[in-house]
């Protein structure tokens, strides 16, 4: 692989993980092969099609309507592209169940993108959830639970 294709498949994955952030499924549809697409996502025991994908998109932005990313790191080797990136927002809206805090969150994320001839066929992807959900109250935090001190 050339770093010219390399180069071309990171600016694919920055343009799909802008777009996924916007809910921009028509530039999304241009990038992704949407017939043969699967998303790996954490707590589904199966991968995800291209329309499953843009509905738990869809499901994240309503809940945090302005949303941030920041892409932190990325890499390219042959037909993947990996990206580190953190999502900064506002509960603004229910999000599975929980309804609107009004807190603010900071969340960190990979993606691995598998990327042939220009379309993103596959992807997996990791989101802290967990530290999401602290950060809106709807789990305590870690520290709290296993702290030193004892009552």
């Amino acid at each position: 692989m050339n770093t010219k294709t390399e180069e071309l498949n990171k600016k694919i994955a920055r343009q799909s993980i802008d777009a996924i952030t916007k809910g921009d499924y028509d530039l999304l549809e241009q990038i992704s092969d949407i017939d043969t697409y699967q998303l790996h996502y954490p707590s589904y025991l199966k991968p995800l099609d291209y329309d499953e994908a843009e509905e738990l998109s869809d499901n994240f932005n309503l809940a945090f309507p302005d949303m941030k990313v920041t892409i932190e790191n990325q890499i390219a080797e042959g037909d993947y592209v990996v990206t580190r990136m953190i999502y900064q927002g506002t509960h603004k809206n229910e999000y599975r169940g929980i309804a609107a805090t009004g807190k603010k969150v900071k969340i960190s994320a990979m993606t691995i993108q598998y990327i042939v001839e220009g379309k993103i066929t596959e992807e997996w992807t990791e989101i802290d959830t967990l530290g999401m959900m602290q950060q809106i109250g709807a789990l305590p935090y870690l520290d709290t639970i296993f702290s030193k001190e004892k009552a």
